[in-house]
């Protein structure tokens, strides 16, 4: 009982625990376990990298990146879509003990200046549908080198280079990676990972993810894969969440330290390339946010390919409904399982996980192993079964806090290590967790999290604008899409295609307007100044209906 407390629901003991000197060491060992059986498949190009064959580029990164100056808690930064090149770049630093920080190709040049300025990078590496912004890049005086993953351009200074000049270079065969990797770190301090997640107040905000989080995301996933070899065989996944993302960055973590499934990925979704890689590669089980679930439930596409193979939707990231979950599970006649999960980027990944043994309709699972739960009211006392509050979690998921925000960390983790996680939700008798609604007020369009405060200080940039309040509206495909109520400076002109064209210029794709704009006289604000979004909320309802 933690705290003392009888009404704490703790996911149980792990059976076996994972005994490595660090990450590195963990990485090493799998790869090599997993021997010549496929990893990674691109599932555009049909190229295949075994778990060896990932392993060797991955140590070669290691030496090239020591070589070129890299030590421990020196931060990398990846700035690409998804390719092999992001894994072996990723495992290297890793197997050094150095900090990734992977980055969002959608951000803006301001979005993007704000997450470097916060984990700092000593290099980039930089693919050519991100060499637009190579010159802010080069005017951050903490990024040492930018490394160009698709060009053969050099700087003058030396500080843009070539990825296959960089590795010529730089490679040393003196420094001994598998010696290195076995040296014991301080698992719970070290960090491996800093994963950029948004909050209501602002601007993202840097989570630590340390080589513990990892190792308990990995023990999570080990327990769990031999139902699924039990159930289906052998299990090929197929992913399309950017790498860039917790979401996608972990599963193919994941996938590489489990070495008991095959893992098919994509850059980016296209309807028919992805189901061709369903029926030609046999995927068992995809892992997507709940729009995929959508088009599942409705394209007529799927007529035209074989799915029998595809037995196990998880969904993740945002709520999934009822009435689409029927409807996929329909389209499949019935044969196919629909998990949801439930997690955040500064849990690691997921806390709670759907069973396909004894899941329930609209459930987000059961805690996992190793993972204390409580629901607590809005005085912080915690509640027994069947009673909504706050979802809070505790244990060694639970990331080490927010890079150089202490303020921003004691507020999410309370002084006896507890997450809040903004989120309503309660659990039943047989312990299955349901989310029912939000406290945050982040937007989830789509995978991605858009924080309307930050949306509200980018609109009040624009001088014809005295006023705003952004909210999420519902949209059955995406989630939720960004709508804000704008007040107008007086006597000026400003139509709702003014308003969206200045987000578009200023804001990454997934916090334009697309749920519309509307203008009034006053924002509705408490007596503290802040905005009553559930005010915003009734007028948009009220609104709709009148229509």
């Amino acid at each position: 009982m933690v705290d003392n407390d009888p009404n704490v629901i703790y996911g149980g003991d792990f059976e076996e625990k994972l005994q490595f000197a660090s990450l590195g060491e963990l990485l090493i060992q799998h790869f090599t376990d997993g021997g010549e059986k496929p990893a990674l498949i691109n599932g555009a190009t049909g190229e295949t990298w075994s778990f060896r064959e990932i392993l060797t580029p991955s140590s070669k990164l290691a030496r090239v990146l020591y070589g070129a100056g890299i030590r421990q808690n020196d931060v990398v930064s990846i700035l690409a879509e998804n390719r092999f090149e992001f894994t072996a770049i990723s495992y290297g630093t890793i197997l050094l003990n150095a900090i990734l920080a992977p980055v969002n190709t959608t951000y803006t040049e301001r979005e993007l200046k704000h997450s470097l300025d916060i984990s700092r990078p000593k290099f980039m590496f930089v693919s050519k549908v991100c060499e637009n912004k190579i010159s802010l890049l080069k005017k951050l005086s903490y990024i040492k080198r930018i490394i160009l993953l698709d060009n053969n351009d050099t700087d003058e200074n030396t500080k843009i280079i070539p990825y296959k000049k960089f590795i010529n270079k730089f490679e040393t065969t003196s420094f001994d990676v598998e010696k290195y990797a076995s040296q014991k770190v301080n698992l719970s301090e070290q960090v491996a990972l800093i994963f950029m997640s948004s909050g209501t107040t602002g601007l993202p905000k840097g989570c630590l993810l340390t080589h513990l989080n990892i190792f308990t995301c990995v023990a999570i996933n080990l327990e769990r894969v031999p139902l699924g070899k039990e159930l289906f065989g052998n299990v090929v996944s197929l992913s399309i969440a950017p790498w860039f993302h917790s979401m996608g960055f972990m599963a193919i973590l994941l996938s590489a330290t489990t070495r008991e499934f095959s893992m098919v990925y994509l850059d980016k979704f296209e309807p028919e390339l992805y189901l061709q890689c369903i029926e030609k590669y046999k995927v068992v089980t995809i892992q997507v946010a709940p729009p995929l679930v959508v088009f599942l439930a409705k394209t007529p596409l799927l007529n035209k390919y074989d799915l029998s193979s595809l037995k196990v939707i998880f969904s993740g990231a945002a709520p999934l409904t009822q009435e689409t979950e029927d409807q996929v599970k329909e389209r499949f006649n019935n044969e196919i399982i629909v998990l949801q999960g439930y997690g955040q980027t500064e849990a690691t990944l997921g806390v709670l996980y759907g069973s396909v043994s004894a899941g329930k309709p609209g459930s987000v699972g059961e805690l996992a192993k190793g993972v204390y739960a409580k629901i607590v009211d809005e005085k912080g006392k915690s509640l027994g079964p069947n009673k909504v509050g706050e979802l809070c979690v505790k244990g060694p998921l639970v990331m080490k806090g927010y890079l150089n925000n202490n303020a921003a960390t004691k507020e999410t983790i309370d002084k006896n290590s507890w997450l809040h996680t903004g989120d309503l939700g309660y659990y039943d008798e047989d312990f299955q967790f349901f989310i029912v609604d939000r406290l945050k007020e982040l937007i989830k369009y789509k995978a991605f999290q858009v924080p309307p405060a930050e949306l509200e200080a980018l609109l009040l940039k624009n001088p014809k604008i005295k006023d705003v309040g952004v909210i999420g509206i519902p949209d059955e495909v995406a989630g939720e899409l960004p709508f804000a109520f704008v007040v107008k400076q007086p006597g000026v002109e400003l139509t709702e295609e003014e308003v969206k064209d200045f987000v578009v210029k200023n804001a990454s794709d997934a916090k334009w307007l697309r749920g519309g704009v509307k203008f009034i006289d006053e924002i509705p604000k408490n007596p503290s100044g802040k905005i009553l979004r559930r005010d915003l909320r009734d007028l948009y309802k009220n609104t709709k209906s009148k229509l």
